[in-house]
């Protein structure tokens, strides 16, 4: 499909209030190589990433395919390059993603120490007797903190495919002493609203965070569900490739399964601690 002018023409000039290309990138989320295709036209935004670009400046989605002259008409001149300029009807909420955005990149220094490749385990309505261990890569990139969760719903063990692991990206960010994940999907598009709270860690090498997850289904009905969660970070030396085999369902009761892990996901009485809403 042809990329609209008007698209093209709207994001350069967006682009143009900010510092530079690279504030812009950053600003925006948006790999700079990526970016710039956007810049040229030789490539198009996705729906979620123009979404990320109308944030930046405080404009709804639909905003970058108007005319360049009715968005740049909507804009109050310096818009998103001072933080004290907000389109008029925008303040309160305008200030509350903008200081959203501004934590997670004051989040990066207490969270370095976070940075490294974990198990996530979480129950699941379905299945009570098992956990779903998944392998988590927390890492930081331009001033930001992101977690990469790789995640098949397959026996712990058992043969994987590549085509098999569902890839999700979630920003993570140090907010009221408090350590959050909030999921921003799947490269394909695929969204499944997620959100994990952790207490942080106060004492050096850090093991275990301990929370609380919040999340649906991808499939069936999806219902909404919450459950204690675990990440456990991996040993030095320990293979990709290795994790991801050994991820899956793991039942509660497997030997494998360490102590303190099951203690930080059960009851007394080895229940999962879980609610299905609804």
């Amino acid at each position: 499909m042809p990329i609209p002018d008007d698209l093209t023409e709207n994001i350069r000039y967006l682009v143009s209030l900010l510092p530079s290309i690279a504030v812009a990138s950053k600003r925006m989320g948006i790999n700079r190589q990526q970016l710039n295709k956007y810049l040229n036209g030789s490539s198009a935004p996705s729906l979620r990433t123009m979404r990320k670009m109308a944030t930046v400046f405080e404009l709804p989605t639909e905003a970058l395919m108007l005319p360049p002259q009715e968005l740049r008409r909507r804009l109050t001149p310096g818009a998103g390059a001072k933080p004290d300029l907000v389109p008029a009807g925008m303040g309160r909420e305008a200030a509350l993603i903008r200081n959203a955005a501004a934590e997670c990149e004051k989040s990066a220094k207490a969270l370095a120490p976070y940075c490294g490749r974990y198990f996530r385990y979480n129950c699941v309505p379905e299945m009570p007797a098992f956990a779903l261990r998944t392998c988590a890569i927390i890492f930081q990139r331009d001033g930001m903190t992101y977690a990469r969760v790789l995640e098949r719903f397959a026996p712990a063990g058992s043969p994987w495919l590549r085509e098999g692991v569902r890839r999700t990206l979630h920003q993570v960010c140090y907010v009221q002493d408090r350590i959050q994940f909030v999921d921003y999907g799947t490269s394909e598009g695929e969204v499944t609203p997620g959100f994990s709270l952790f207490y942080p860690v106060y004492t050096s090498g850090v093991r275990h965070l301990s929370g609380v997850m919040l999340g649906s289904f991808s499939f069936g009905a999806r219902p909404i569900f919450t459950s204690n969660v675990v990440m456990e970070r991996r040993p030095a030396g320990v293979s990709l490739r290795d994790d991801l085999l050994a991820s899956g369902l793991v039942a509660l009761n497997d030997p494998a399964l360490s102590v303190e892990v099951r203690q930080r996901l059960c009851r007394a009485d080895g229940t999962p601690v879980m609610h299905l809403a609804g």
